[in-house]
């Protein structure tokens, strides 16, 4: 769910928006917000190579499972919980409410000041909690990645501030649907993070198995992960028609390239049968298919346009969906030959 989570989070947020009144133009920024806010835990994965860098100079195995072994103790456990994820809520929003502050021009008024100060408050008590947790629960390097995590979020706040046209209320909900959907988006490829870590009793253990068939239970999760993916792009579509090229609706986007992606079938009986433990076997293979497809509509795209700067665009554009298109067509063609085969 690395892709899933951001796309998931912009559906959400900017179909939300729209349901509460908001413009196209407020959905997007509350869509573009949520997506960062969605991407931010798993930033922590460079922290976690590291991490297993050095346990394997100190003898550590090499491979995923190991990799994962280590990693997840600060990994997961740490950014991947509703209370880390509610305390960044806070940080991001105070960061751009601090940001907007200080940017030339904008207004100082009482009322702006007193929602950055209040945010900025709630934000550094909300971090003071949540490291002592980690520190006393966890670990003290635990308390140190919470700590370094959340000055990432601080950070893109302050980018975020002078680019989204959002208020304050409208930015923190929009991270706070980034930020708590998160965590559980990875119940379908490991065990569940600890939702209320440092806090809390364990209230959900196992992994969601979408099938009792090793292979097929993959297959579901690629379908989640595809369904996630094809919302964001829906809700894109909706709220930045005017952005994509001559693309204007989501059913216009469908390439006759993408078909390409039938061709996958056979796979499911010359390979070897991928499982959660060896899901590379399918991903690094289906996934170059799908950008080769990509590359193959998108220039022709950008040939049938002239070369035009807003062609880019737009050429950029339907490659995206074109080999999002026949990946979900490969596995769609790959889980009947399984079945079918099997």
């Amino acid at each position: 769910m690395f892709v899933g989570h951001e796309f998931l989070a912009f559906a959400l947020a900017g179909w939300g928006a729209l349901q509460v009144g908001c413009s196209d133009r407020t959905a997007l920024h509350a869509g573009v917000v949520a997506a960062v806010a969605a991407l931010l835990p798993d930033l922590d994965v460079v922290y976690a190579v590291g991490t297993y860098a050095v346990a394997v100079a100190g003898g550590a195995p090499l491979g995923w499972d190991a990799f994962w072994g280590v990693a997840n103790a600060t990994h997961r456990v740490v950014t991947h919980t509703l209370p880390t994820g509610g305390v960044a809520t806070l940080w991001l929003a105070a960061a751009v409410a601090v940001g907007r502050r200080r940017s030339p021009g904008a207004d100082r008024g009482r009322s702006g000041s007193t929602a950055a100060v209040t945010l900025a408050g709630a934000a550094a008590a909300g971090a003071a909690l949540l490291l002592a947790g980690f520190r006393a629960a966890v670990s003290p390097s635990a308390a140190v990645v919470a700590a370094g995590f959340l000055a990432c979020v601080a950070a893109a706040g302050w980018v975020l501030a002078a680019r989204v046209g959002l208020s304050t209320m409208g930015v923190t909900a929009a991270a706070g649907v980034g930020f708590l959907s998160h965590p559980f988006g990875d119940v379908f490829l490991a065990a569940p993070p600890p939702l209320f870590s440092p806090f809390e009793p364990v209230v959900w253990a196992g992994r969601v198995s979408l099938a009792a068939d090793p292979t097929l239970d993959l297959l579901g999760v690629l379908a989640v992960e595809l369904l996630a993916v094809w919302l964001g792009v829906a809700a894109f579509t909706r709220v930045a028609g005017d952005r994509m090229g001559h693309i204007d609706r989501l059913r216009d986007a469908f390439d006759r390239r993408a078909a390409a992606g039938l061709a996958y079938a056979p796979a499911a009986v010359v390979l070897p049968r991928p499982t959660i433990v060896d899901a590379h076997v399918l991903g690094a293979t289906v996934v170059p298919l799908a950008a080769v497809v990509g590359v193959w509509a998108g220039y022709a795209s950008f040939r049938r346009d002239g070369g035009a700067t807003a062609g880019r665009v737009g050429a950029a554009v339907a490659g995206f969906l074109a080999g999002l298109a026949a990946l979900t067509l490969a596995g769609v063609a790959y889980t009947v030959a399984y079945v079918v085969a099997i």
